[in-house]
């Protein structure tokens, strides 16, 4: 294995097991995240079922992504075109996600962390793909 490659399996690991932490918001009690909410100065966290709910869905979905980003460092090359794809939507993601913040309100430093973060990391994770796996230059199901 490449030293670039060490590097792109580091990288989706990294982020993967930060991912994965996310476990700890489904299962913890509705108090801690209130304290957690009230703590990054977002007020008081709203008593509605809806966002209890919102809270934990999002927090597998993203334990979910978490587990997948560490299956496909396994094996960099079978998983390229995922990971390609995978990354490309993180980056994309990451813009998305700024509109969204700017949207709703969210603090200035939540702006300038969040979905720059999620744009760099993807932005990241192409170039270290680009560098370490040859992608085909088709996809699988137009292949003879």
């Amino acid at each position: 294995m490449s030293n670039r490659s060490r590097w792109l399996v580091v990288m989706l690991r990294v982020i993967g097991l930060i991912d994965l932490m996310a476990l700890l918001a489904v299962f913890s009690p509705r108090l801690w995240m209130a304290h957690s909410h009230e703590s990054l100065g977002l007020g008081t966290f709203p008593d509605d079922p809806i966002t209890g709910y919102l809270a934990r869905c999002t927090s597998i979905w993203y334990a979910s992504y978490g587990l997948l980003l560490w299956f496909v460092s396994c094996d960099v090359q079978k998983y390229s075109l995922l990971i390609t794809c995978l990354a490309w939507t993180m980056f994309i993601q990451g813009f998305i996600v700024m509109g969204i913040d700017v949207v709703e309100g969210m603090p200035g430093w939540w702006i300038a962390l969040e979905g720059p973060c999620c744009a760099g990391l993807g932005a990241s994770l192409l170039l270290l793909q680009r560098a370490t796996v040859r992608v085909p230059d088709q996809f699988p199901m137009e292949q003879d």
